[in-house]
């Protein structure tokens, strides 16, 4: 059985009751506030600036300094990993990853692991855990590239969320974007207050929170100054604002995600040398106080935390400020994790569609029998015709929902009533699939 109790485990319960003191909180002594071992077979990647994301009845680990594209995919149900056929694209690092709609969304990360200009990936990037594949999506404009940024959904658009345009070289943003895959429309919005990077995000009900960081690269130098202020952005009033009460351990590069109506902040790393924290600290919007929770069995920073069933999981991440790499899984409260297996979506399509001469038609395409949906790659006009048609609607990097449906507008605009042309559909990576267009 693995030695838990260090002491830097001790060093964390002492500076989580400090913190508490200080703020008059109350360390939780409930039974269910503890840390379960995993004590998995641990036959899997060790690594640190990563990113762990559960995908149906999956746990998926991912990127990092480590083996970076390397994908571990952890199955909950046997206590096992093993390691995906296909590797990612880039050597994706410092980067929060969401699941959303059958998909593993990469936006916001780093591409390159040279430290310390680590390079801002150009693109979004999706993975497919049903088929494996992963797929380009469109263009982050310009402007607007960082990594070590936190990426969260809401509404069915994603937002994100500060980050660092050079690595850890200084180029720390406030930056705050929407990316709709649903319409393909990225849009700049008002920043908040602090820039920061190396931090997660996380929404609990209309409220988004951007907690924990630091400026890298800037006068401090790589490891300093940690940013202590929590900016809140309020999804109904449009708004941002600060906490009144600021994180009582900064840090940079913790596990954050809102647990039972309670913002948990867990782990990160100092800006003096030596093991990361343990500490685990909780932010009530309701009655607007931190407290304190078990510590972590396992100092660690630079790794991301899955919530499932009733349980927060965390794996991986540097045990010490700066470079390391550690396994060791474990889960707060309970341990049941719940998901269903992923079916990959079934794009449906008419085989063959008339168009009136000069006329635009609406052609309905829709997904079936998954749980998962569908992103539409391209559409686009084949065959010895195609000029003789238009396509009115969108036509690259778009998201159909899971049972969803959507219209693509096409208009003839030829002489001829003999133009005959095919319109091809390329979805989740490499499937192809075509509708054959006449005039009538």
């Amino acid at each position: 059985m693995k030695n838990h109790y260090s002491t830097s485990y001790f060093l964390s319960v002492f500076l989580c009751c400090s913190a508490a003191c200080l703020l008059n909180s109350q360390t939780t002594n409930k039974k269910t506030d503890l840390w379960i071992d995993k004590d998995e077979d641990e036959h899997y990647t060790a690594r640190h600036e990563c990113s762990f994301v559960q995908a149906g009845d999956t746990f998926i680990l991912f990127g990092g300094r480590e083996s970076a594209q390397t994908l571990d995919v952890y199955d909950f149900k046997t206590n096992s990993w093993q390691e995906a056929p296909n590797k990612a694209p880039k050597e994706f690092n410092h980067f929060q990853a969401t699941y959303y709609q059958g998909f593993v969304w990469v936006i916001g990360a780093f591409k390159t692991n040279n430290f310390p200009k680590e390079i801002p990936e150009e693109a979004v990037w999706l993975y497919h855990p049903p088929s494996d594949r992963w797929i380009e999506g469109p263009q982050i404009p310009e402007n607007r590239r960082r990594g070590g940024a936190g990426l969260v959904v809401y509404e069915d658009v994603f937002y994100i969320i500060g980050g660092n345009t050079i690595g850890h070289d200084g180029g720390y943003v406030n930056w705050f974007d929407a990316y709709n895959p649903k319409e393909n429309t990225w849009s700049v919005l008002e920043n908040a207050s602090q820039k920061r990077d190396h931090f997660h995000a996380a929404v609990i009900n209309n409220t988004l929170y951007a907690v924990g960081g630091r400026q890298s690269g800037g006068e401090g130098g790589v490891f300093a100054p940690l940013i202590a202020t929590v900016d809140t952005y309020d999804f109904k009033t449009q708004t941002w604002s600060t906490l009144k009460n600021d994180l009582p351990t900064p840090r940079a590069a913790p596990s954050t995600i809102a647990f039972k109506d309670e913002l948990f902040v867990m782990g990160g790393e100092s800006e003096k040398p030596g093991p990361a924290y343990t500490i685990v600290e909780a932010y009530n919007p309701k009655t607007q106080t931190w407290s304190v929770k078990a510590p972590m069995h396992y100092p660690r920073h630079g790794t991301q935390a899955i919530l499932s069933g009733e349980g927060i999981y965390v794996t991986a991440g540097s045990p010490k400020r700066g470079g390391g790499r550690q396994h060791h899984m474990e889960v707060y409260h309970k341990d049941q994790p719940e998901g269903e297996k992923l079916v990959a979506s079934e794009l449906i399509i008419p085989e063959h569609v008339n168009i009136p001469l000069g006329s635009t038609k609406k052609i309905k395409i829709k997904n079936t029998n998954s749980n998962t949906g569908s992103f539409i790659t391209s559409i686009s006009l084949v065959g010895k015709a195609k000029d003789a048609y238009r396509i009115k609607s969108k036509s690259a990097h778009f998201l159909i929902h899971a049972e969803g449906n959507t219209e693509i507008l096409i208009e003839h605009i030829g002489e001829g009533p003999y133009d005959k042309a095919l319109l091809e559909i390329v979805y989740n990576g490499d499937i192809k699939k075509t509708i054959a267009l006449t005039v009538k």
